[in-house]
């Protein structure tokens, strides 16, 4: 907002002096929004950890240290991702869960990535005394580590064994999620405090020879490299290994009730195992529409998980034989994004689901949620680290969004993380809204906030890699590039599900209504 050119029309008329005086209030109060949700943009004064590790940007090097801390329910939770309402009740643990962080300094820079096992993670909790989500957890590392908030991010697997930190599924306590919010901040700040000299390098393998992923609508784009960021040691030891792949984490499939990270467990055991006192973690990528193929495992339940994860780790040490050098600053940027909430279900869920059955449990109040409820805010953050660009979408990222990146901004390697810093459903393309609803329509109906998020979001990052500095073709993006005609029957298809947003979305309202706690 342009407050002088407000100013500098509001001496007409004492009418529109008023109308201007309430414009510079709203900005007054945006911008204590903005504060509130990101905090302050400089290091945050008092830091209270020293520094283990330093690195010039003219080194060559950086510092970089890895760790996890242990996020398993001491209890039964329900599971999230699979039908609606209270309806996968955990009944034991097949392998502990965990929040894991890697971070990368250089200079007066640092960036921190964490990945932490739950089905998602919100940017906040509702609730006057709920400091649990991913705003709250990096104010916490900010204020005791000196770095800014924008330089954290926290994103879930979105492990579909792992517990319904969203609510819709039976949700979790708040207990839990406390637990979830320290331990995640423990490994944070455990990895700052582990910093040591390394290399940066960064590879890359196609694997769509391995048939590892398929689309729930055939014929439509896959991102199908498998990307891994690592750090070397003074000893030419891999110590820290990031892990960036576009699988869903379903392989246990819905009728597992045991807790477990899925098929990342084998992925970052096998890594580790081949890089002994090594810390490895999985953030992933373009998940939107995208599943493991099984069929390419011939497996099912936790054969499948453990076949998907060691191939995914064998790739990944061929990426890592691929990879080169990395050298250059760090830079982030972080956009405020405000989207129209326009599914009535989804703003419903928050303020008038019922606690513990399906209640959607992010915040739902300013600034967040907009007091009329009719938009909803999140970030979109972006990451330089030397040639490298870093994407966080507070959402399931589709696939496209990976593709316009890698087609507009000239760098060395694209990262694109899902479900960073929030999980406001699925970010699809306009043209594929409809599609997407046919297919699912009790869920995906469900989740999209508004048929543009995905191009919103696209855009967004596009304009985050020019100001960090990356040559990028255009910025316009409206999500139509690359559409292709897909026949009648996915016109139809596209035409069914659109119409039946409109029926869908009211009847599942009315369910939750007349009391129904499930759908399947």
């Amino acid at each position: 907002m342009n407050l002088r050119s407000e100013l500098g029309t509001s001496r007409e008329l004492p009418a529109e002096m008023v109308r201007a005086s309430r414009k510079i209030h709203r900005a007054i109060l945006a911008a204590a929004a903005s504060v509130l949700l990101f905090g302050a943009s400089m290091p945050a004064a008092g830091a209270t950890m020293p520094a283990a590790c330093s690195a010039s940007e003219s080194s060559g090097e950086y510092c970089v240290g890895a760790s996890r801390r242990e996020i398993t329910p001491a209890s039964p939770v329900y599971l999230g991702g699979y039908g609606f309402g209270p309806v996968r009740r955990s009944t034991g643990v097949r392998s502990p869960i965990y929040a894991r962080a890697i971070a990368i300094s250089r200079g007066e820079r640092t960036v921190v990535f964490c990945a932490i096992d739950t089905q998602g993670h919100f940017l906040a909790y509702q609730g006057n005394d709920a400091p649990y989500g991913a705003a709250d957890i990096r104010r916490r590392v900010s204020k005791d580590a000196g770095i800014p908030e924008r330089a954290i991010i926290v994103a879930s697997t979105h492990d579909h064994s792992g517990p319904d930190d969203i609510g819709v599924w039976g949700g979790v306590p708040p207990e839990y999620l406390k637990f979830v919010a320290d331990q995640t901040v423990a490994a944070i700040e455990s990895a700052l405090r582990d910093e040591r000299p390394a290399s940066l390098y960064s590879g890359q393998i196609n694997t769509a020879p391995s048939h590892l992923l398929r689309s729930i609508i055939p014929g439509y784009p896959l991102d199908t490299k498998l990307r891994v960021l690592f750090a070397r040691g003074s000893d030419g030891a891999p110590f820290a290994t990031l892990i960036n792949f576009s699988a869903h984490v379903t392989a246990l499939g819905k009728d597992n009730t045991l807790i477990s990270p899925d098929w990342p467990a084998t992925a970052v055991e096998a890594v580790e195992k081949g890089h002994p006192d090594s810390t490895a973690l999985v953030m992933v990528a373009s998940v939107g529409r995208t599943q493991p193929d099984l069929k390419a495992i011939g497996a099912r339940g936790p054969s499948a998980a453990e076949s998907f994860g060691a191939t995914v780790a064998k790739l990944a040490f061929v990426a890592e034989a691929l990879a080169v050098k990395i050298d250059g600053p760090i830079a982030t940027a972080e956009t405020i994004l405000e989207e129209p909430a326009d599914n009535p279900v989804l703003t419903s869920l928050m303020t008038n689901g019922r606690a513990g059955v399906d209640r959607v449990m992010r915040s739902n109040r300013e600034p967040y949620l907009t007091d009329d409820k009719s938009k909803i805010r999140t970030i979109v953050g972006a990451v330089r680290i030397g040639t490298l660009f870093f994407a966080a979408v507070p959402g399931e990222s589709f696939p496209e969004t990976q593709l316009a990146m890698e087609a507009r901004v000239t760098a060395q390697g694209h990262y694109l993380f899902s479900l960073a810093e929030d999980q406001l459903g699925y970010a699809p393309p306009p043209y594929e809204v409809g599609m997407v609803e046919y297919v699912s329509p009790l869920d995906e109906g469900l989740f999209i906030i508004n048929p543009n998020f995905g191009t919103d979001v696209t855009r967004t990052l596009l304009a985050q890699a020019r100001e960090l500095g990356f040559p990028v073709s255009d910025t316009n993006y409206t999500g139509d590039e690359g559409r292709e005609a897909r026949g009648l029957a996915d016109s139809v298809k596209g035409t069914v599900g659109s119409a039946e947003e409109t029926i869908v979305r009211p009847l599942i309202l009315l369910t939750l209504w007349l009391g129904y706690d499930r759908f399947h």
